[in-house]
């Protein structure tokens, strides 16, 4: 079974080795954030899945890994057919691979894309400001696959804002969640999750900068702004509307933790 990783053999040497060898199969691709796929028969790409993508835009993505283990299995077919064979197609294809050469981004996708501020006024399209809003607090990979736009029309957004320094790419800390028994919060207010400052500075300090928190009761969640208190320590303040949301009563504990903003 041919197998190896794509940083040592390039996902488009490697498919047109197959071609050429008119080669039957599955070409399985295993990128920590999807799965991928290209199914071929007589060394012609018939179908092709990259995590919910299909067709020639899951080939698309695929055609932007650098780094991911893969393997070839000859016995494994499918009965999908989302792509069709042709000159046209290979013509196509070409051009996908051709396209990602001008893009530069990570190689990790598991990077996590958070906004920074604009150094100077700085002109954006319509088109780059959503990309840009939808694109923050997921992974490359998530912005990739979950976007309005196809996987090489969102990297080509993604490369010109992380060039302007509109986005950073850093690395996702995982971070436990803290067991917080949850108090009312008195007033109208909502959206605020009140924390021990001891805890509110370490995950600031941990994250680097600004963090939103994520609060789980036992059958939902949300996202709330943190504001530091004094002698919160095991607690965690909410207001009645999120309480409500969350399907919670005072004194029950829940789970919170920081998430980079």
């Amino acid at each position: 079974m041919l197998s190896g990783n794509l940083a040592e053999f390039p996902l488009l040497r490697l498919l047109e080795t197959l071609m050429g060898a008119a080669r039957g199969g599955a070409l399985l691709i295993e990128h920590p954030s999807f799965a991928g796929a290209i199914y071929l028969e007589g060394g012609h790409p018939v179908h092709a899945q990259a995590g919910s993508l299909r067709g020639l835009e899951a080939l698309e993505l695929l055609a932007g890994l650098r780094s991911a283990p893969f393997r070839f299995d000859s016995e494994q077919q499918t009965q999908e057919r989302s792509i069709e064979p042709g000159l046209r197609t290979h013509r196509l294809i070409l051009h996908q691979f051709e396209a990602w050469k001008e893009i530069d981004l990570p190689d990790n996708w598991e990077l996590l894309l958070q906004a920074r501020p604009a150094q100077g006024h700085t002109q954006l399209s319509p088109l780059e400001v959503s990309v840009l809003t939808q694109a923050q607090g997921k992974s490359l990979a998530q912005a990739l696959t979950h976007g309005r736009l196809s996987p090489l029309e969102t990297a080509q957004v993604l490369d010109k804002l992380l060039r302007l320094g509109l986005l950073e790419a850093r690395m996702h800390l995982q971070v436990q969640p803290e067991p917080l028994v949850a108090l009312t919060l008195y007033g109208a207010g909502q959206g605020v999750a009140a924390i021990d400052e001891e805890l509110f500075l370490r995950w600031q300090r941990l994250l680097g900068g600004g963090f939103v928190v994520r609060v789980r009761s036992k059958t939902q969640e949300t996202t709330l702004r943190p504001e530091p208190r004094l002698n919160m320590q095991g607690r965690v303040g909410l207001f009645e509307r999120d309480l409500r949301q969350l399907r919670l009563s005072r004194g029950v504990a829940v789970e919170v933790w920081p998430e980079a903003r």
